[in-house]
């Protein structure tokens, strides 16, 4: 009984263990293939919070216009904060590539090499803007889902 009891324990661990899966799940985490710069700029009475996004080559980022069943865009989460407002919608300046994805069954939109994201804000302080980009970068083979926290000082 406890050898039947030892095989089962045995199979479930090889089956859901942690070894091959885990390690597979770690080494996606780690291989982004993005980088990512954020800086803030004064523009008149507005700050630009610019969000730069390196691109490994053979790899590409999603816009963040996407029809719903495509792939994942990229999305921005802005934390609700006191002292500061968004101004517009965050735009996007690159190379943008646009096609027919056979495996969507639709035209998509992304980025090789690098992006620029930008978010204009008014404020009447010294704040600090904080958020979350969520994305997707993907090769010919692969996407690898990602997301990163940003915190930036805006004001005087």
């Amino acid at each position: 009984m406890m050898s039947i009891v030892h095989g089962w324990l045995l199979m479930m661990l090889v089956t859901f263990g942690p070894s091959d899966r885990l390690s597979m799940e770690a080494q996606a985490s780690l291989d982004k293939h993005i980088e990512w710069h954020f800086s803030s700029a004064q523009s008149g009475s507005e700050w630009k919070l610019l969000f730069t996004a390196t691109i490994d080559r053979g790899w590409h980022l999603y816009s963040q216009s996407m029809e719903d069943g495509g792939p994942m865009p990229t999305e921005f989460t802005f934390v609700t904060g006191e002292g500061y407002r968004l101004l517009g919608k965050v735009m996007e300046t690159g190379n943008i590539v646009k096609s027919y994805d056979s495996t969507f069954v639709m035209d998509v939109a992304w980025y090789e090499k690098q992006v620029v994201f930008t978010q204009r804000v008014k404020t009447k302080s010294k704040v600090a803007v904080e958020g979350e980009i969520k994305y997707s970068v993907c090769s010919k083979e692969v996407c690898v889902p990602g997301s990163v926290k940003f915190k930036l000082a805006v004001g005087k």
